[in-house]
């Protein structure tokens, strides 16, 4: 991103791997270390002890630890480091090859990774370059959230349009509104506020709500951060549609911190953030789906049981745990002995 720094974070909503970056680098800063993150941001600053810097006068750095984000292009600097990663967020957007393996074995490069699926889905040879698993952890505002029980019946999403939003609409319509029809879904969506859409599918999307006012549901601007952590009191369910698995999960553990239940279909990845019926539902089809939305919302010793679980996942890591987790794996150092 052209605009990303360390004060972005006050000022718009960042995505789950801006996210990562700045909360792992500004723990990693608080414990001493010195950090430089090189972006396309246009003016270089420090910020909260951050160096930022243009990707463009990235030439021939030396660093201790170097940790390449999700661009293979950016293997072929020529950067003396003691160890070198190459972060796996998501899935690369290229077919990784026999010259980037061949790359990343010759200069050592080991793969930091955030999600299990991606990194058990590489091409075969790739198993011979080290891996280190980079756990998430969870801000403290969400951790240190303490809301009372939610009066009313409401639930949110911020999955991406082409990610079962479609599929969650037509479950909400015709199982969940029907029956408790002061309930509200909140979708969380910059492309569903544009007012001319160019996408065909956000265009049908749109029209659905458009015939379906009194139904519920209710588009809301993605906010910043902390803005939004003081909208999460009014929610009892965090909803996740998405089939994909590889799924972003740090926004289903930054809602279980705050003692928000999750529901969500079923992927290979869930099951890395959520215990299923303990700390919400992992269900197959929308029967099963609109069935436990209608059950949370309705039930308050449910929802109370649910919510003390959410705060009590030991999946949900502080940022200083995830960080102590890292400088551990780093001071093994045993990737290529």
């Amino acid at each position: 991103s052209n605009n990303f720094t360390a004060t972005s974070i006050n000022f718009k909503a960042l995505d789950s791997l801006q996210k990562i970056l700045f909360y792992f680098s500004k723990e990693l800063r608080k414990k001493g270390h010195e950090v430089t993150i090189f972006t396309r941001t246009v003016k270089e600053k420090n910020e909260l002890g951050i160096n930022w810097k243009n990707i463009n006068k990235l030439t021939t750095e030396n660093t201790d630890i170097l940790i390449v984000v999700q661009e293979t292009d950016f293997l072929k600097y020529d950067i003396k480091a003691k160890l070198k990663f190459l972060l796996l967020h998501y899935k690369p957007n290229i077919i990784l090859d026999k010259s980037i393996l061949i790359t990343l074995l010759k200069h050592k490069y080991c793969f930091l990774y955030t999600n299990s699926y991606v990194i058990n889905n590489l091409p075969v040879n790739y198993k011979y370059v080290p891996k280190v698993q980079l756990k998430l952890g969870v801000c403290n505002s969400f951790i240190n959230a303490n809301f009372v029980n939610p009066t009313q019946a409401n639930v949110f999403v911020t999955t991406h349009p082409f990610k079962g939003l479609d599929w969650l609409i037509d479950l909400w319509l015709k199982h969940v509104s029907t029956k408790i029809p002061w309930a509200e879904l909140h979708i969380y969506s910059k492309l569903l506020l544009e007012k001319i859409p160019k996408n065909i599918k956000i265009k049908n999307l749109k029209l659905i709500l458009e015939l379906n006012k009194n139904s519920g549901i209710v588009i809301k601007p993605p906010l910043p951060q902390e803005k939004f952590i003081s909208q999460l009191a009014q929610y009892k369910i965090h909803l996740c549609p998405s089939l994909d698995n590889d799924i972003q999960y740090l926004n289903i553990l930054e809602s279980q911190a705050c003692g928000i239940p999750i529901i969500a279909r079923e992927t290979i990845s869930i099951h890395d953030c959520i215990y299923d019926n303990e700390t919400g539902y992992v269900v197959r089809d929308k029967d099963n789906f609109a069935r436990k939305i209608i059950q949370v919302l309705n039930d308050n010793k449910l929802f109370s049981t649910l919510r003390n679980n959410s705060r009590l996942n030991n999946y949900v890591l502080s940022w200083h745990d995830a960080v102590l987790n890292f400088e551990r794996k780093i001071n093994e150092n045993t990737f290529y002995r």
